[in-house]
């Protein structure tokens, strides 16, 4: 049997991952009605111009909403758009006490939710304390964990009876960041929590873990928070050296070959990080040489749109039949269990379709022109526009980019994908990529508003296993390996704002100085 904390607002942000991908532009929001200990309605945002979380929520209840509370992991909007603001349907639905976890960027909605809420003689709790609030303190014998990774969390919560194999490189105890519990806990009767989310006499742990909930959607919002406030894809480099720097290594042909450097726990984590990003890009010499699936595994939720960097490589039949995210899509495969999703759709198929970046000619795939217009900000809704029939019944869109160097031609690729709408972009590079990609911006210009940033985040794990290095080094002697694959030297005047260990790797996250 386990005893452990649960929280409301995590189910809540649990329910949010399986929009992203289906709600942008709007945010990705899960939310859940809870009465008399009892979770009675849960919702996630849908496709736009449809219905909230909130809402999805409070139909789920139905009548059982009246004088309950809901758990909203952003906050309600309160304004007439495609939908009429949540805020009513809470008014309307009898709700009694609403908790938000993080506030919305948008200045529409920034505090003037809680304000309507409030004079309808609603109780509002935010931020940190609604997170507090939601914590269920009793716990229940939970003997359907599933094997997935946990998701994004700062610290561990206790799941060996669960995961009996070694996890506890998914859940790391120094301060981690990423990574909220994947469980699929059953149904909550059982649950006796503080009614209501008292706030007067929490727990110890229940402020610990409260604060955990809490320090994990500030994270998923983050790339949210960035689009909002600069019309603009958050981009976030995530890579993996050893203790020496490789992150690779180039056989004697000089073909360069990827290796396993980071351990389960490590790979948890960026899993989950795939998991709530839209896309996720790789350059032409990481597709060829270690033809990735790109997709989301051990993690719940919904794989993210997948994007190559060609560069002026050109993709010839035999590699677009052979390279696996050229691969049809299959709705029976897709790593998801949205149970509202339309996977038969033609804007979701449309939306699964590989997107092709390079500055040549990809005659295997169907071909748009990026127009130099679409660098502006202004222009970026002309930048996507639906492609013409025949477009439906290829694997892969391509996109020609025109610029005339590398920092110019990735801009007007973010400014394209942030006209799509999509708030996260993750970046697997490989050495070449990752050159460029550090290499095209003076480290003192990075922050200044002459230059438009071309990462945001970066996610850089040093594994301490040297049993690596040493096995490089005898495949060195042997002659089976020429060399090292040697991680780039990434710019100066960077912050590192936070660095933990799972297992025998250690990360550290940059940001731009």
């Amino acid at each position: 049997m386990t005893s452990e904390n649960q929280n409301y607002m995590e189910m809540a942000l649990r329910e949010s991952v399986f929009s992203i991908g289906l709600s942008r532009p709007n945010p990705a929001v899960g939310a859940v009605v809870v009465k008399d200990g009892i979770v009675v309605g849960k919702g996630r945002t849908q496709r736009p111009g449809s219905a909230h979380a909130e809402v999805m929520a409070l139909r789920d209840a139905g009548e059982l909403a009246r004088g309950a509370a809901i758990y909203v992991t952003l906050e309600p909007c309160c304004h007439y758009g495609r939908t009429p603001p949540c805020t009513k349907a809470i008014i309307d639905a009898g709700i009694a006490k609403v908790f938000y976890a993080h506030g919305d960027p948008n200045p529409v909605v920034r505090g003037n939710s809680r304000k309507i809420l409030e004079e309808a003689g609603i109780e509002v709790y935010e931020g940190v304390d609604a997170c507090i609030a939601a914590e269920i303190e009793d716990g229940w014998d939970d003997d359907n964990c599933g094997g997935e990774c946990n998701f994004l969390s700062r610290h561990p919560r206790d799941n060996t009876a669960c995961h009996p194999r070694d996890l506890s490189a998914c859940h790391p105890r120094e301060g981690g960041d990423l990574a909220y519990s994947a469980r699929h806990p059953r149904d909550l009767s059982a649950c006796h929590p503080r009614e209501g989310g008292d706030l007067a006499s929490p727990s110890k742990t229940a402020v610990a873990e409260g604060r955990m909930v809490f320090h994990d959607i500030e994270r998923y919002f983050e790339a949210y928070d960035y689009f909002v406030r600069n019309k603009r894809t958050f981009v976030e480099v995530k890579s993996a050296i050893t203790d020496e720097g490789s992150m690779g290594y180039v056989l004697p042909d000089g073909s360069h070959k990827p290796m396993k450097i980071t351990g389960e726990g490590a790979n948890c984590w960026n899993h989950e990080l795939r998991a709530i990003s839209d896309a996720i890009l790789v350059g032409a010499g990481t597709v060829l040489a270690d033809n990735p699936s790109l997709n989301v595994r051990n993690a719940a939720g919904n794989d993210p749109v997948k994007i190559v960097w060609a560069g002026h490589h050109e993709f010839s039949a035999e590699e677009v039949a052979r390279l696996k995210v050229f691969a049809p899509y299959n709705p029976e495969t897709i790593s998801t269990s949205h149970p509202r999703l339309d996977r038969e759709s033609s804007d979701f198929i449309s939306e699964k379709k590989t997107l092709v970046f390079s500055c040549v000619p990809q005659p295997q795939c169907h071909s748009r022109d990026l127009q130099s217009q679409c660098h502006s900000r202004d222009s970026q809704p002309q930048c996507h526009s639906r492609e013409s029939e025949n477009l439906a019944f290829s694997s892969c869109e391509v996109v020609l980019l025109s610029g005339t160097s590398f920092a110019e031609n990735w801009t007007m690729m973010i400014d394209d994908l942030s006209a799509r709408g999509m708030h996260r972009l993750m970046v697997e590079p490989g050495a070449g990529l990752a050159k460029q990609l550090f290499a095209a911006v003076p480290a003192d210009a990075i922050a200044t508003s002459a230059q438009k940033p071309l990462w945001n985040r970066l996610d850089l794990w040093r594994s301490t296993d040297h049993t690596i290095e040493d096995a490089l080094a005898s495949f060195i002697d042997e002659g089976s390996v020429a060399k090292t694959l040697d991680f780039p030297a990434i710019p100066e005047k960077l912050i590192a704002k936070e660095s933990f260990m799972v297992g025998p790797d250690v990360l550290t996250v940059f940001y731009p100085g």
